[in-house]
């Protein structure tokens, strides 16, 4: 079948990559892709009371679009503790404008804090310090729930046993090609975190939308292992505090939150550089799992290159490679197409072998520069 050894060994190659990335779709991305759905949350009168805090600065004129979807929530008994970090423009004015209007709103002002912690871990401390229940939920200033049911969703998901709630938030829907990649990225990272929760080995959420408990955060000494670090608090601390307690994981169209600005590159690739950054605190179980798979998914399309030059003079051998390489692909719209649907996020299933092809050259080359500019992360 083969007529020389080279050929047959880009064809081993090949196999075997193609081979590990199905063990990776069926053995763990199925778990969250195939998962049967989530038993909705208790009755309403046996939520447990829950503390919403939320960190913001110069944040006033996003404020009036998230506050009242955040105040209006269907849920009997919560409070939102809004820490202002040192904001600069009219934040403070409109927060006590909130605050005379609704008694379940607790403001804390950083005017005058001083600190060496890095990023908003010190202000996340100084809300759960404040926070009146044990049950808490961190969202963005910029970040809308997406219903009145959000609080439900994830707050309900709290019991004896479970002390970390993960959500999933994502961005509004725009009509160009930035958009859609940006939705995949957030659409793929999710299905990773929630996989890797439901096989036992949680090891991050997203800050924008996620839920522990404050005895869970002091057992931990808090962000305490990781204030020198720009990020941290929806890693780290995650991956540490899940090995303590049994996470739950909520993705529902109910239970979602949404930026409510147009997403920057900046920011993002800033964002997406620092998570893997940290990635090389995590456990090693995890960092094995989340970087032989960024390197598999690179390979596969080197090496599908490769086996079908070096087989191409061989009818029946470059049959083979194609239908590997059809059975990999179609496992992949599979899972990912699930992945996307159970998130609603269906707009970016069509184009997802791009995406895919696509982050597969991006991830790599965002981990490079995180290591090599990670002055800005620690």
């Amino acid at each position: 079948m083969f007529d020389d050894t080279l050929s047959l060994v880009f064809f081993v190659v090949f196999a075997l990559i193609t081979f590990l990335e199905l063990l990776y779709y069926y053995i763990l991305y199925a778990r969250f892709a195939f998962k049967k759905p989530s038993k909705d949350p208790r009755e309403s009168d046996e939520m447990p009371p829950v503390s919403v805090i939320m960190v913001v600065r110069d944040a006033a004129a996003v404020l009036l679009k998230t506050l009242p979807r955040l105040l209006n929530q269907h849920y009997p008994c919560f409070e939102l503790v809004i820490v202002n970090d040192k904001s600069q423009d009219d934040t403070k004015l409109l927060l006590l404008e909130y605050q005379q209007q609704y008694d379940n709103i607790h403001i804390v002002n950083l005017d005058t804090a001083k600190t060496s912690v890095r990023g908003n871990k010190y202000a996340m401390s100084i809300g759960v310090r404040c926070a009146k229940y044990d049950n808490i939920v961190f969202t963005d200033a910029e970040c809308a729930p997406s219903s009145v049911h959000w609080l439900e969703q994830m707050a309900g998901r709290f019991t004896d046993r479970t002390h970390i709630v993960l959500g999933y938030s994502t961005y509004l829907k725009r009509k160009n090609p930035f958009n859609r990649l940006l939705h995949f990225d957030t659409m793929f990272s999710a299905m990773q975190y929630f996989s890797l929760a439901l096989a036992h080995s949680t090891y991050r959420g997203d800050h924008k939308n996620i839920g522990f408990t404050k005895e869970l955060f002091y057992s931990q000494k808090g962000f305490a292992a990781h204030n020198h670090l720009v990020y941290g608090d929806e890693d780290i601390f995650i991956s540490k505090a899940g090995k303590k307690c049994h996470t739950a994981i909520t993705y529902s169209p109910d239970s979602h939150t949404v930026l409510q600005r147009p997403a920057q590159y900046s920011y993002w690739v800033h964002h997406k550089e620092g998570l893997l950054y940290t990635r090389k605190y995590n456990t090693f179980k995890n960092k094995f799992l989340l970087n032989v798979y960024s390197y598999i998914n690179l390979l596969f399309y080197v090496s599908l290159v490769f086996a079908v030059l070096f087989t191409m003079h061989n009818v029946v051998a470059v049959s083979i490679v194609v239908s590997i390489a059809f059975l990999r692909i179609l496992s992949m719209y599979l899972v990912l197409g699930f992945s996307a649907k159970r998130l609603n996020e269906k707009q970016i299933i069509p184009a997802l072998l791009v995406y895919d092809l696509i982050f597969s050259i991006l991830n790599p080359l965002y981990w490079i520069s995180a290591h090599l500019h990670h002055q800005r992360f620690e």
